[in-house]
């Protein structure tokens, strides 16, 4: 029978167009090499975060697809996919609504520094850090949104209520209700929020570097759900130790999943959560039935909706 490949804790609901074409639904933590073991009849993979590179495609022979569960695909070998005849697929939007309510979430409580006023009240340390500090509201302030996508969008359609001005900047042009299109030096020396929605890629990566910081004020306020290596981590965390930018809400770092020791975790002024952001009871069902919509195209021999490669 053949089989498909997926995570534990996957939305099963959303896997029953799946079963119902005859599909084996085999699942796994797929956090070891041991997750993906050699198997002939694995037609299919719904991926998490782990890495498959051309080695671990050919441990299936007759693999047909490889479906991110997410927009991100940076942890998939496009190219070697591509020689060997598998469609790699992510699920655009399917998780849109839960990053970006966590965008706004990770500008309230790291430009309100709710943390450290949280932890102040047991914290010595954190009160006498909290004297003469109140944060800053994100009514009213330029936000820059880096990456207009589904994403970018729906942070842009969420801040309606607060009154903002969106500086958007992207590779193509959109229409920006509450704003307009920018250029990265705009951003940054404008805006009071960086929210950057933007993925890895070689442009992308150190976008927002000691030279960005530099640039921007220091009541700035860097958010991140897209990708961690879009931002210098060192040359943030030295930018939040000076005060050179006010605070960072983070959902991604660079190195993951985020190490305990991470100086990040230590900064009063940095709020971090570990890669949450498109995750919600809602957002995980309409990710995974994505997900299971281009396998079921593809092990039909149709074209799948969101194939990424070639």
């Amino acid at each position: 029978m053949a089989k498909v490949l997926v995570f534990d804790g996957i939305d099963e609901n959303a896997l029953a167009p799946l079963k119902r074409a005859g599909l084996e639904i085999v699942s796994n933590p797929q956090a070891t090499s041991e997750d993906f073991a050699s198997d002939d009849e694995v037609i299919g993979i719904i991926l998490m975060m782990y890495p498959v590179d051309g080695a671990v495609m050919d441990r299936f022979p007759n693999l047909k697809v490889i479906a991110r569960h997410g927009v991100g695909y940076d942890n998939v070998d496009l190219q070697a996919a591509s020689q060997r005849g598998i469609a790699v697929t992510n699920t655009p939007g399917a998780n849109a609504g839960a990053v970006a309510e966590t965008a706004i979430t990770l500008m309230l409580m790291a430009g309100r520094l709710f943390e450290a006023s949280h932890d102040s009240i047991t914290d010595k340390k954190l009160a006498d850090y909290m004297v003469g500090k109140s944060g800053q509201q994100v009514s009213g302030k330029i936000v820059g949104i880096l990456g207009f996508g589904h994403i970018g969008q729906e942070i842009a359609k969420l801040l309606t209520g607060f009154g903002v001005h969106v500086l958007a900047y992207a590779r193509h042009d959109h229409d920006v209700p509450n704003g307009r299109m920018a250029d990265l030096d705009e951003i940054f020396q404008q805006a009071d929020f960086v929210v950057s929605a933007l993925p890895a890629t070689p442009s992308t990566t150190g976008l927002i570097d000691q030279k960005a910081f530099d640039r921007m004020k220091s009541s700035t306020v860097v958010v991140n759900v897209g990708r961690g290596p879009v931002i210098d981590e060192t040359a943030m965390i030295a930018s939040l130790k000076s005060g050179k930018i006010a605070a960072a809400g983070l959902d991604v770092v660079d190195q993951e999943p985020i190490s305990p020791d991470n100086e990040l975790l230590s900064l009063p002024n940095a709020f971090v959560l570990p890669h949450v952001a498109a995750h919600s009871k809602e957002a995980d069902f309409e990710v995974a039935k994505t997900a299971a919509k281009n396998v079921l195209a593809v092990f039909e021999g149709k074209p799948a909706e969101d194939q990424v490669n070639d």
